[in-house]
C-alpha cells in the first residue's frame, strides 16, 4: 500500500515500505554470507516465513525470498529453524521441511524420510545432510512406543535419504555437529548418560559414553565441536526454579576421554553451546536469559546479567567468527516483538540489532 502525504495545496507519496521482520533463526555458512527466518505481518493473517540474506557480514540484509509454510508455535504445523550447507544449499525445518538451492530465493516442500509425522533435528554438515525424526503426530508430543530416527542424504541432495543404524529413544535429546566429513551425533535420555557416535560420511565408526560429573541428577543439553577430535559436551544438575550448576565437558580425542570445567554461577538453566574456531566458548540458559562466555586462551568464565530481560526464551545461539556471534530473543511466531542481539568482542557485550536493509 502507498500512502500519500498531503504537504499544502499539494501532495506527495511516500515510497512502499517492506512489512516490519521478526527474526526467529540465524545461520552463518560463511563469515560473510548469513541468512536469517523470521516472520512477516500481513494483516490479521499470518503470512508464509520469509528469509532474508546478507553477503557483507550482516551490514545490510535483502529479502531472498520466502517459505511456502509459516512459522510454527510448539506442537503445530510449519518451520522455526534454518540450516545452511553453503551460500546456496539450506533447508527450513521443525516440524514441516523445505529445501533451497539458489540461497533461499526459491523453496521446495520435501517429504519427511520414511513418512514420518515431524522433523525435529537437522544439520547441514558439508558431506550431507542428517536429520531426526519421529512418527508421532504433530501436537502429540512423544510416543513412547516409537523410537527416533535418524537419516542422511548426501551433500547437495533433498532425496536418496538412508536411515542409519543409531538407537535413539522416544524421549532422548539429540545433539549434532560436524567438523567436516566427521559428523558428532549425541543421543542422551533425561538424566544419566549419553551416547555419543562419530560417523564419517555417514559410517559409524565408534560409540563411547558421554558421562557428566554428577551422572545420578544430570542431563546433557548441548554438543559443539570445532575442530579435528575437539568435542565439547554442556551438562546440568541440581537443577530447577531457575538455578543449576553447569558443567563444560571437553575432550581432544574425539569424546574418547573428557575434561570437566566448572561453570561458575547457578543462575540459569543450561541451554545451548556454541564454540568458535578459535576456542572462543558461549552458552545460554533459560529461565534466566543468561549468556555465560570464556574468551579463547581463559581460564575465567563472563556473565552480563544486565541486557536481556530476564524469563524471556534466547535461542539459535551461533558464531559468525571468534569474536562475532549472534542470538535471537523471543519467538516469531507467538510474537513480532523478537529481537537480534550481535556481539563483536567475543561476548564482553551485546547490543540490539536491527535487519538493515540493502
Amino acid at each position: 500500500m502507498v500512502t500519500a502525504i498531503l504537504v499544502g495545496s499539494g501532495a506527495a507519496t511516500a515510497q512502499p515500505t517492506e512489512p516490519a521482520f521478526s527474526p526467529q533463526s540465524i545461520v552463518w555458512p560463511t563469515q560473510t554470507d548469513g541468512y536469517l527466518l523470521g516472520g512477516v505481518a500481513c494483516g490479521t493473517t499470518a503470512c508464509p516465513a520469509e528469509v532474508k540474506a546478507t553477503h557483507d557480514g550482516g551490514k545490510t540484509w535483502t529479502t531472498a525470498g520466502r517459505t511456502h509454510n509459516g512459522l510454527a508455535k510448539s506442537g503445530e504445523p510449519g518451520l522455526t529453524s534454518l540450516q545452511f550447507a553453503n551460500q546456496k544449499f539450506g533447508w527450513a525445518y521443525d516440524p514441516f521441511l523445505e529445501v533451497t538451492r539458489d540461497g533461499g530465493r526459491t523453496w521446495t516442500q520435501v517429504p519427511v524420510p520414511g513418512g514420518d509425522a515431524k522433523i525435529l533435528n537437522l544439520l547441514a554438515a558439508p558431506d550431507g545432510t542428517y536429520v531426526v525424526t519421529s512418527g508421532c503426530a504433530i501436537g502429540t508430543g512423544i510416543c513412547d512406543d516409537r523410537p527416533l530416527k535418524v537419516w542422511r542424504a548426501p551433500a547437495g541432495k533433498s532425496t536418496g535419504w538412508k536411515q542409519l543404524d543409531l538407537a535413539v529413544a522416544a524421549d532422548d535429546h539429540v545433539s549434532i555437529d560436524a567438523e567436516g566429513s566427521t559428523v558428532d551425533f549425541l543421543a542422551a535420555p533425561f538424566i544419566g548418560s549419553g551416547r555419543l557416535s562419530t560417523l564419517l560420511n555417514g559410517t559409524i565408526r565408534s560409540t563411547s559414553p558421554v558421562t557428566c560429573a554428577d551422572p545420578e541428577d544430570a542431563t546433557i543439553t548441548d554438543l559443539a565441536t570445532n575442530g579435528p577430535g575437539r568435542v565439547f559436551a554442556l551438562c546440568m544438575a541440581n537443577y530447577g526454579r531457575g538455578h543449576s550448576d553447569k558443567t563444560l565437558l571437553v575432550s581432544g580425542d574425539g569424546g574418547k576421554t573428557f575434561r570437566y570445567d566448572a561453570i561458575p554461577g547457578g543462575l540459569g538453566l543450561a541451554s545451548q553451546l556454541a564454540v568458535a574456531p578459535d576456542g572462543a566458548v558461549m552458552l545460554t540458559t533459560v529461565t534466566a536469559s543468561l549468556v555465560y562466555n570464556r574468551p579463547t586462551l581463559s581460564k575465567s568464565w563472563r556473565v552480563d546479567q544486565n541486557w536481556l530481560e530476564n524469563s524471556e526464551h534466547i535461542h539459535d545461539l551461533v558464531f559468525q567468527s571468534g569474536t562475532t556471534a549472534w542470538l535471537v530473543e523471543r519467538d516469531a511466531a507467538y510474537t513480532p516483538d523478537t529481537q537480534l542481539w550481535v556481539t563483536h568482542d567475543a561476548g564482553q557485550s551485546w547490543r540490539q540489532t536491527t535487519v538493515v536493509p540493502a
